[in-house]
């Protein structure tokens, strides 16, 4: 009788220990995915500060300094800061969906929340991102008839080639930004699963 209270009492101080150890591990998922979601939220509004900043620019540049007046250049601004105006919508819509993400949901509520926002991500970042970036572009070589009115032939060859360096840089930037979100959010995806499988 005594040998078997010593099983049982042995027994419970295990299973004692497993609860203790997993309510730790969970307790580590929740505070990684914290800091992983915030991450991500920064990234959102440090894009939405950089384009609008981009954006008043663009509208100061060509409303005081160089007013076009064909109607090519000004469709041309047109998708230039249209193209800017929609990218910063779609940051605003992504750090309200983040936002709905509640952490205190139950784990596999939050993995498919997750799932979803990475899913809405990639597609922002891949045939959303390079339709705004060629409208962009056409854009800006809209506004060149007009601009070569006024500057000489070397002068626009120089505007052109600044444009693709000057847009190669931030390409490369932003590049690396989106590829280190995707990845937070994978990784998100994967604690959680971890955390739906250790709770289960």
């Amino acid at each position: 009788m005594n040998n078997e209270f010593e099983a049982l009492q042995n027994q419970w101080q295990k299973d004692k220990s497993s609860i203790e150890s997993t309510s730790y591990d969970i307790e580590d998922l929740f505070s990684s995915i914290r800091k992983k979601k915030s991450w991500s939220t920064r990234f959102h509004y440090g894009n939405i500060s950089v384009l609008s900043i981009v954006l008043i620019g663009i509208i100061a540049f060509f409303y005081f300094v160089a007013p076009v007046q064909e109607l090519l250049s000004r469709v041309g601004v047109g998708l230039m800061v249209g193209g800017l105006l929609t990218r910063i919508i779609i940051e605003i819509i992504s750090v309200s969906k983040t936002k709905k993400i509640n952490m205190l949901d139950d784990a596999l509520q939050t993995t498919n929340d997750t799932i979803t926002f990475y899913n809405f991500r990639k597609t922002i970042h891949g045939p959303i991102t390079i339709g705004i970036i060629g409208l962009y572009t056409i854009g800006f070589y809209m506004i060149t008839p007009e601009f070569s009115l006024y500057f000489e032939t070397w002068q626009m060859i120089l505007i052109d080639v600044s444009y693709i360096i000057g847009a190669i840089i931030p390409f490369v930037a932003v590049r690396k930004n989106i590829k280190k979100e995707i990845k937070i959010l994978l990784e998100i995806i994967q604690l959680k699963k971890r955390m739906t499988e250790e709770i289960v």
